[in-house]
């Protein structure tokens, strides 16, 4: 019964949200918490407060302070991908366009890519341009962060190849891939979002903390070491999110280099696929757009394709 009963309890948490939001969330909030009861009273006195509790009262102050935890985490679950954007930097570039003026670190990446693709064409050997920046034809899109153009070097990736817009046929194509390649993406997600959100709630944690240590004339040594120990977390653990984010991006870039054709049978009808980018044109209107198909017969290769990979419909 006992072990039945875990089983459920594991059941209610995605391994995602239990990694990504409800443990970061549960360590921050008590450390947060912890720093400000310290602020205000002490240990002692905390301490006989307590004790001076029943049971019940005990259990239902842990239960309340359980869900607000669980109930943060799920704001903190709701905001992955805002969360993410953040530290790519599109904030920081919609701010800076309505100012008129580069966002700050845009330059910088700019040059460090032009620097690292001209290394790449007189060497002739594999840089990390691949990784880390997308291609020439997308050189204006550059953001100002390394996470911001890793993840968008991704994203640039099939539209460069194959004509096929990210953004739109990612999640078309994502529940067609086979259930070993999306555990393995699944896994590469959490693995890159997990530091990110650590990043974000140090940081948050650390500027709520300093706050309440300077208006209670907290010392000065324990301000400094709270401010700096924060900002020391928050920063490592964004850099510790950059290889998760590049493993992420290339299998981003295998899923459209292996699958890609099984959004073709998805759509079995575009005449001339022979040239993909224009079958995958007419795919976008047709889907996103709702633009007339303008194709006129099935592509009899895909069909039989389609029909000797998956069987008959």
């Amino acid at each position: 019964m006992m072990t039945d009963a875990l089983q459920q309890l594991a059941g209610l948490f995605s391994r995602r949200f239990f990694f990504n939001a409800l443990l970061p969330t549960f360590v921050f909030t008590t450390f947060v918490v912890s720093t400000v009861a310290a602020s205000w009273w002490s240990i002692r006195t905390m301490s006989v407060w307590w004790g001076q509790l029943d049971l019940l009262t005990r259990l239902l102050l842990l239960l309340a302070y359980f869900a607000l935890v669980y109930f943060l985490a799920a704001a903190v679950s709701s905001q992955w991908r805002n969360i993410v954007r953040l530290f790519e930097g599109y904030p920081l570039t919609t701010f800076a366009k309505r100012l008129k003026r580069n966002p700050l670190g845009k330059r910088w990446h700019q040059e460090r890519m032009d620097q690292l693709q001209s290394e790449d064409e007189d060497q002739g050997s594999e840089s990390q341009a691949y990784y880390r920046y997308p291609s020439e034809d997308h050189a204006a899109d550059v953001l100002p962060t390394q996470l911001g153009n890793i993840l968008l070097a991704g994203e640039c990736y099939a539209e460069d190849r194959y004509g096929i817009d990210t953004i739109y046929f990612w999640p078309r194509l994502y529940p067609l891939l086979p259930e070993v390649f999306q555990r393995d993406y699944e896994a590469s997600v959490i693995q890159y979002q997990f530091p990110l959100v650590v990043a974000f709630q140090s940081a948050v944690a650390t500027t709520i903390c300093s706050v309440v240590l300077l208006i209670t004339h907290a010392p000065a040594m324990v301000f400094a070491a709270i401010l700096l120990g924060g900002a020391s977390v928050s920063y490592g653990a964004y850099n510790l999110s950059l290889s998760s984010a590049i493993e992420m991006a290339e299998q981003q870039r295998a899923a459209f280099d292996l699958y890609r054709n099984r959004l073709l049978t998805a759509w079995p009808s575009v005449a001339d696929v022979k040239d993909e980018k224009a079958a995958f044109a007419k795919i976008k209107g047709f889907v996103v757009f709702n633009a007339p198909p303008g194709w006129e017969q099935p592509h009899e290769y895909y069909v039989k394709r389609h029909r000797e990979t998956q069987g008959p419909t």
